[in-house]
């Protein structure tokens, strides 16, 4: 079985100062590709340690993806250990040379002589342009044997640990030298199809007491189930030679999810409550108003500017019905419809106050009102306040987009 693996250079990796991304986009990248990650390593700038990970994982694994460690100063030491654990020397690329100075004298500046290091390769190498930025990546092709145990061959893949540059450098070339070795490792050159159905209202067990032969294990096609602020996501993945019967089969499949769930899939791939309803209203050509109290200010940010019509947050002294000429104790039904006609927005979602000091373990239940109204239509529920501070404001301010989203569709 071809498998791969992903390692990650870096002090401020290894130190906790930084968080590494690089590794979590790649092992989607291959999974996406139908290629196994046996593992992740992280090595701090420790040149002989690196030579070690680098030998270890060209010998178990047939591809390996390296970030960091690619830039002009001192501890960036990839390419030198890269080197030696193939065994091989540097040398310098005239043509990555060239290049880097250009980019320099593009944003006006004087290339220093500490970032020529960055032109000089593992002999043997093949350059992996840059389009962005001074350090270019490679590739690198290995013989296992003298200076990596083992027999056969593995291929490491090198790019620089600036995300924004990892990932446009996987896009533009990474990802095809990937399915190239695959290819000639294999003999094959697979396909991956996936679809991602998003759906809100029901827990991650509910979800999959309703599909409870999609989720087992060795089902073709595969469904996957994860859980993020409320949201319980489904990834049906095929993979085979043949494209169109991995669509088909993913399509299949993804019929089925619908028709079991019904109004609980909201939508699918980057899709997110906010931007389904934000969308529908656009179409419509309908503007959303907010009130605000627990989430302060989160369901605001949700909306784009096209369709926001106003909002207000409360601190919880009863800033919102005093602004709208209304006592401290009107029904929210009633504070909707007011704000309603003073913004003139067609719609407006509401999430009502969290207990004080809702950063601790309550003792006992909170219901909190989330409520949503369109043009005449109105919804309103209450549930109980009971999670973690880091994930409270997303999941109230999905309810509040849910109520919505069910009243346009």
């Amino acid at each position: 079985m071809f498998t791969a693996e992903i390692i990650s250079i870096g002090d401020e990796l290894t130190s906790g100062a930084l968080v590494d991304t690089n590794s979590a986009y790649l092992s989607r990248e291959l999974a996406e590709l139908g290629m196994p990650v046996l593992c992740h390593t992280t090595v701090g700038d420790d040149r002989a340690a690196m030579r070690r990970q680098f030998r270890t994982s060209l010998s178990r694994s047939d591809l390996v993806l390296i970030t960091g460690g690619l830039g002009p100063t001192e501890d960036d030491l990839t390419r030198q250990a890269a080197a030696e654990a193939a065994g091989v020397d540097l040398v310098q690329d005239l043509s990555a040379m060239r290049r880097i100075r250009c980019l320099f004298e593009i944003r006006g500046r004087v290339m220093p002589a500490s970032n020529e290091i960055q032109s000089f390769f593992p002999r043997g190498a093949r350059v992996i342009d840059n389009p962005h930025g001074t350090a270019p990546g490679f590739e690198l092709e290995v013989s296992r044997g003298a200076s990596v145990p083992g027999a056969g061959r593995a291929k490491a893949l090198v790019f620089p640990g600036v995300p924004a540059e990892l990932r446009e450098m996987w896009e533009g070339s990474g990802r095809a030298l990937s399915l190239d070795w695959q290819e000639q490792m294999t003999g094959r050159r697979s396909v991956t199809v996936a679809r991602v159905l998003r759906t809100f209202g029901a827990g991650e067990s509910d979800v999959e007491s309703r599909l409870p032969h999609l989720i087992a294990r060795g089902r073709e096609p595969r469904v996957g189930i994860t859980a993020s602020q409320g949201v319980i996501s489904l990834r049906i993945t095929s993979q085979g030679e043949d494209a169109a019967l991995c669509r088909r089969l993913v399509d299949e499949t993804a019929g089925v999810i619908y028709e079991k769930l019904g109004d609980l899939v909201y939508g699918e791939g980057d899709d997110t409550l906010a931007s389904v309803v934000s969308e529908k209203l656009a179409v419509a050509g309908k503007r959303l108003a907010v009130l605000e109290w627990g989430t302060r200010g989160y369901l605001a940010q949700q909306i784009p500017p096209a369709v926001f019509a106003g909002g207000l947050v409360d601190s919880g002294e009863g800033l919102i019905p005093k602004t709208l000429g209304l006592a401290a104790d009107s029904p929210l039904e009633e504070v909707l419809r007011a704000w309603q006609k003073m913004t003139g927005a067609e719609a407006v979602a509401a999430v009502g106050p969290f207990p004080a000091g809702e950063e601790e373990t309550l003792r006992e239940k909170f219901p909190v009102p989330v409520a949503a109204l369109l043009d005449g239509g109105y919804r309103e529920a209450s549930y109980p306040y009971g999670f973690h501070p880091a994930i409270v404001k997303p999941v109230f301010a999905a309810r509040a987009f849910d109520l919505l989203r069910r009243l346009l569709f």
